[in-house]
């Protein structure tokens, strides 16, 4: 069993809920899932910045699993160029909104700043945050792929400059699709 911690985590929440579940790149087959992990969550609400009562709530570990599978469906949608059907794009605004935004002017040192708030439940602010997230990926059109390698279901962002990105990491999956491929062709 792989860890229960990313080795590398994504540059946004929804990707790294995403990639809680992913499949063995190497082709056993094998499914994995850290969001039952009590480590993984807790990982994952510090370094986003969640504050939550209980990580362990069966009721938010649901919530987040029915999330991580919309956010897929929704991801996936986009990196391949199709449109969200508006049920689908109706549930993912039900989702950004189940915690108001709401701005608010604060004083600083070098004067004042707008600062972001969202009101609700704690977990209503966390996985309003997570849907926004996928939401501002899309409206800001950044390059979301799934790894080209068809044993990995890992889904990362092209911050390439061409948008040639095929590979969650070229150094894994990236060597080893390019081994089976040589392998492959020294045989025929």
């Amino acid at each position: 069993m792989p860890s229960p911690l990313p080795h590398d985590w994504c540059p946004s929440p929804c990707l790294d809920l995403i990639n809680s579940r992913w499949s063995d790149h190497l082709g056993s087959g094998e499914l994995y899932d850290r969001l039952p992990e009590p480590l993984f969550r807790r990982a994952f609400l510090e370094r986003w910045d969640y504050r939550v009562g209980n990580p362990d709530d069966d009721a938010a570990r649901a919530r987040l699993l029915s999330l991580r599978t919309l956010l897929r469906d929704i991801l996936e949608r986009y990196a391949s160029g199709g449109p969200l059907s508006p049920s689908v794009q109706r549930r993912l605004e039900s989702e950004i909104n189940r915690a108001p935004m709401s701005l608010r002017l604060r004083r600083e040192p070098a004067g004042y700043a707008l600062a972001v708030g969202r009101s609700g439940g704690a977990w209503d602010v966390v996985t309003s945050d997570i849907a926004t997230s996928a939401a501002r990926l899309m409206a800001e059109g950044v390059s979301v792929k799934v790894c080209a390698n068809p044993d990995c279901s890992w889904m990362f962002t092209d911050e390439t400059r061409a948008g040639t990105r095929r590979w969650c990491n070229v150094s894994v999956c990236g060597s080893l699709v390019n081994v089976r491929r040589h392998r492959a062709g020294r045989h025929d």
